[in-house]
């Protein structure tokens, strides 16, 4: 399992375990509407000091902490809203439930504060739900790798930061040779099993701080930060060699592929389509020259296209 597919896991638990938490509190605030409607006996964890570290959802918060989960900063700030809230109403709710068994009237500005403290929670909740949601649908489902919904905003993140730091950025766009005849030839299950393996290897041959996204049935896109257009040439060119040299194991059979790549500087003079479509020119024409060949694309201020591997 790749790291991606390990996080993307790890995120679809927590979902589950958000999921659960959520519907211990919705029972939590049936009953405690119930015994301020019905004016029944308080329950007894309730009106303890530490009411919100014995729920469920409580529970649930405490083991996010202890998880380490507050480290990641993207859902730091809900996490820390969703508990100040969540503290809160058990405070108010203790405060109604001890006025109610003393016999005073409860003011309605108590109550309204109580509601106004849950919608709050509430809303936080959903924005914790949502960014998890968010993350889940960025990851292709069947290779792990990120899909084409996120490659807009990764490349808009590069652009901004090479007109920040004046660094260079290349992109390469990978379509696997033939691979329709592989899927005639083999199967498509086993053609699904040839793209994760090969998501596999791209993801461990290019660089840790590289980005895979597979943007088609069989075609890749690899980010390539602080790398200019010969340096991305280079390594390219060496993940087409170690590809085509490759066998992989899949259900016992030793099989090869290779693939056509389109290389091109990623730049900030264009809009993102415009450079995915460059990169992608650049592809076709490795793959009209044969396949298993690398174009480095080259727009008429900077020279001719070079291929390599010719």
């Amino acid at each position: 399992m790749t790291p991606l597919q390990q996080g993307h896991a790890a995120t679809l638990a927590r979902l589950h375990d958000l999921d659960r938490a959520i519907a211990h509190h919705t029972t939590w605030l049936a009953r405690f509407n119930r015994q301020l409607i019905c004016q029944e006996e308080a329950a007894a964890a309730d009106l303890a000091l530490d009411a919100h570290t014995r729920c469920r959802f409580g529970t649930w918060l405490h083991a996010e902490g202890e998880a380490g989960m507050r480290s990641d900063l993207a859902d730091a700030a809900d996490l820390a809203e969703i508990e100040v809230a969540h503290r809160s109403m058990h405070d108010i709710a203790r405060h109604l439930l001890t006025s109610q068994a003393s016999g005073t009237s409860l003011p309605c500005a108590d109550y309204d504060a109580f509601t106004a403290v849950a919608s709050r929670f509430r809303q936080g909740l959903r924005r914790l739900e949502l960014d998890l949601m968010s993350r889940l649908s960025a990851v292709d489902k069947l290779t792990g790798v990120w899909n084409r919904q996120t490659v807009n905003l990764r490349l808009a993140e590069e652009i901004e930061r090479m007109q920040r730091t004046h660094q260079p950025c290349s992109v390469c766009h990978a379509d696997l040779d033939d691979f329709s005849r592989f899927n005639a030839t083999h199967g498509q299950r086993l053609g699904d099993e040839m793209l994760k393996a090969v998501a596999t290897f791209f993801t461990g041959h290019l660089r840790r701080y590289d980005t895979v996204f597979r943007i088609g049935s069989e075609e890749f896109l690899f980010c390539l930060p602080s790398s200019d257009i010969d340096q991305a040439g280079v390594l390219i060119d060496r993940l087409r060699v170690s590809l085509a040299a490759h066998h992989f194991a899949l259900e016992g059979q030793p099989l090869a592929i290779t693939a056509s790549f389109g290389v091109v500087a990623l730049e900030p003079v264009f809009f993102i389509d415009e450079n995915l479509e460059r990169v992608e020119r650049a592809q076709l024409i490795a793959r009209a020259e044969g396949g298993n060949q690398v174009c480095v694309w080259r727009d008429a201020w900077e020279g001719q296209p070079r291929e390599f591997g010719c």
